[in-house]
């Protein structure tokens, strides 16, 4: 049943025809909260909550707004929005109206009102008393004329729209709207003079950025979030609620006993804040290691001269090498890490309150960013996980939350996770306040996480750091939440049935278990991506030779194919480099050696590509355009062509050939044409496989 609150009807210049001012204006629908819904005779604001909202857009992103809207335009919003949110309402029926049943989603109303609010301001300044249904077409032109003079294209396709509403719910509204179809069948893209882009407008992140970040957030999720949550709850268990303190009766005999307490360290503030700056003596903090959280005042007061005292004992203390001081101050130690340099050491020198509140946003964004890149959830989708979200789904690791984009009432769906975004989430869990797993870290009333605001400053952040935690630097971007999910999109769809795979997990609507256009738009490479894709060819080509290579040496690889002997020389050249020039044997030296020398190569089922245009049969005769595009796999000539090599590895589909070939000769019965042509195929087979031992 529809929850309606008691009020008390607002009266309006007019009343409506078809509404009560007592009537709810959601009806017959589902509801996600228990929320009051506002009554038609409301005129100046109504709140939709109990529909739901997007937690991306806010909670105002459910709230319409009439204080715009003044006399007679008032009750012509008020109208609008309600025929839109109940389109099957047996009163516009009754009127002949028959709208799509499926109720308007409120941001698309809230567009409505931003539209019919332009619309309406020039027809009181235009047409003052003239009634809708005595504009004509003339007028309309008039008015979009002045519209794309005065406010910005996405405004004028919003009047638009609200224009095109007043004539299709025309018998809806009091007194009549407009009686015509405006600008008759032109779309309204058309007519508001916006350009169409097919082309997809979110940036993908390039990948000089995307892997240090990535490796930056997992970072703090695996390593650092243990000495975050360890100092945290050092600083809990010291700052004590006012009704667990105890009154510190002698506090000049505490500082006493705390000085004769082996060798103390003073804390210092790590950061500037305010009148605090960084380097300072924490007294706040000193007064509650000196009382054990049970007094945070003991430095507060600089008028009092007990405190005066104090303090002056303090900075003796230091100045002559009694106590020490300390970065921070808390017990808690940092892990050590291996730095970029190759050195081990702690991620940072120590924890004081501010460093661990700090710390606890770093974490909480680099939660957010990791779960965002790699489960391509919708930041709308992100934010609706709840705590205890995580599950399984078809036996694999998932996280439940709500699908929101184009759909009304609640549609819980799962996503595959891989177990580090299971870990990222449950430490967003522990930093969270409330049930949202991602939301504010701080029990601050009102404070909530934008993560427009926390994004734009996050790789700034991870750079401050400085060399100590071992993070490498990121070059300065501008993140955005909806980047995440379009740039793994682009590194998935190069897996194998990858847009398959991206139709599922991206939620993109289609009728088969296949991609739609939409997924394979989204997932497009750019020439950044596509650049990263193949240097990772051939890092995987380079490590691959290094196997082959570490079985045997240069001379008893068995090669075999034109391209076999050039081949060889470039595996001697590399490993005379790398025993002479580098001085250093490992495997990653050898590897990036390989990987440059062989920049080209393709790694092939039935043979290798050196990749040479100079030497490739496949491009003999083509025209230079083609040329240009690189080798044609579906020409190869593997056992002619300059480039073509074929290791051991391939042996075994050469072998088999081979024997093939001898099964079908053996027929005596065969046309004489056809034994000539399996002959000659055959005398091609027996040049790679003679090469082999086993051939």
């Amino acid at each position: 049943m529809t929850p309606v609150r008691t009020s008390v009807v607002i009266g309006t210049s007019s009343v409506s025809d078809l509404w009560a001012g007592h009537e709810p204006v959601i009806q017959n629908r589902p509801l996600e909260h228990d929320h009051p819904v506002p009554e038609f005779g409301e005129h100046i604001r109504w709140d939709l909550h109990a529909l739901g909202w997007n937690p991306a857009s806010g909670r105002n992103s459910a709230v319409l707004l009439f204080h715009a809207f003044h006399g007679e335009w008032n009750l012509r919003a008020r109208e609008l929005a309600m025929a839109l949110l109940n389109p099957s309402h047996r009163a516009l029926r009754s009127r002949g109206i028959y709208r799509p049943a499926t109720p308007a989603h409120v941001k698309t109303i809230r567009s409505r009102l931003d539209g019919l609010k332009n619309f309406a301001a020039w027809h009181v300044d235009h047409n003052p008393g003239v009634p809708l249904h005595q504009l004509t077409q003339t007028d309309l032109d008039r008015f979009l004329g002045h519209a794309k003079a005065t406010v910005a294209p996405s405004s004028v396709r919003e009047a638009v729209e609200a224009v095109r509403n007043l004539h299709a719910h025309d018998a809806a509204l009091t007194g009549g709207g407009i009686g015509f179809r405006p600008w008759c069948d032109a779309t309204t893209i058309a007519v508001s003079g916006q350009q169409h882009n097919a082309e997809l407008s979110t940036p993908v992140i390039p990948p000089d950025i995307w892997w240090p970040l990535l490796r930056a957030c997992w970072q703090y999720i695996d390593v650092f979030s243990h000495d975050i949550f360890a100092a945290a709850a050092e600083w809990a268990a010291l700052d004590r609620r006012p009704q667990d303190r105890v009154r510190v009766q002698n506090p000049d005999g505490a500082l006493d006993s705390w000085l004769a307490n082996g060798t103390p360290e003073v804390p210092l503030h790590r950061m500037s804040l305010g009148r605090f700056r960084q380097g300072e003596i924490h007294w706040t903090l000193l007064s509650c290691l000196i009382t054990d959280g049970h007094s945070k005042l003991l430095f507060r007061n600089t008028e009092e001269p007990t405190v005066i005292a104090r303090r002056g004992r303090i900075t003796q203390a230091i100045k002559t090498g009694a106590i020490r001081t300390t970065p921070g101050g808390l017990t808690t130690r940092a892990s050590e890490v291996t730095r970029v340099d190759g050195s081990t050491g702690p991620w940072i020198d120590g924890f004081d309150p501010m460093t661990i509140r700090v710390h606890r946003k770093i974490l909480r964004n680099a939660c957010y960013v990791f779960c965002a890149a790699l489960t391509m959830m919708r930041d709308s989708e992100l934010l609706s996980i709840k705590k205890g979200a995580l599950t399984t789904f078809y036996g694999a690791p998932a996280v439940r939350s709500q699908l929101r984009k184009g759909r009304q009432g609640k549609h819980t769906r799962n996503w595959w996770i891989i177990e580090p975004v299971a870990q990222a989430i449950a430490v967003a869990e522990q930093l969270a306040h409330g049930e949202d797993v991602f939301a504010s870290v701080r029990r601050k009333p009102g404070e909530r996480f934008d993560r427009n605001d926390e994004l734009k400053r996050f790789i700034s952040q991870l750079n401050a750091l400085g060399p100590d935690p071992g993070l490498e630097p990121i070059p300065d971007f501008r993140l955005s939440p909806h980047m995440f999910r379009r740039t793994m999109a682009v590194i998935t769809a190069q897996q194998p049935d990858g847009e398959i795979a991206l139709g599922l997990q991206l939620k993109h609507a289609a009728r088969r278990a296949v991609a739609n256009g939409t997924t394979s738009g989204y997932a497009s490479e750019t020439p950044e991506w596509a650049a990263e894709f193949e240097h990772e060819l051939q890092e995987a080509v380079a490590s691959r030779i290094v196997g082959m290579w570490s079985t045997e040496s240069t001379d008893e690889i068995q090669l075999a194919g034109a391209g076999a002997q050039r081949f060889r020389d470039e595996l001697v050249r590399v490993e005379d480099e790398a025993g002479t020039a580098v001085k250093i044997g490992d495997e990653r030296t050898l590897q990036t050696l390989l990987r440059d020398r062989f920049s080209t190569l393709r790694w092939g089922t039935v043979n290798h590509c050196l990749g040479i245009p100079e030497q490739a049969a496949c491009l003999k005769g083509l025209p230079p355009e083609a040329v240009t595009a690189g080798m044609v796999p579906n020409r190869c000539q593997p056992t002619t062509c300059g480039n073509s090599v074929i290791t051991d590895e391939h042996a075994p589909i050469w072998i088999a050939e081979e024997r093939d070939l001898f099964a079908k000769l053996r027929d005596r019965k065969m046309a004489e044409h056809n034994r000539e042509q399996l002959d000659a195929e055959l005398a091609s087979v027996q040049k790679i496989t003679r090469r082999f031992t086993n051939g």
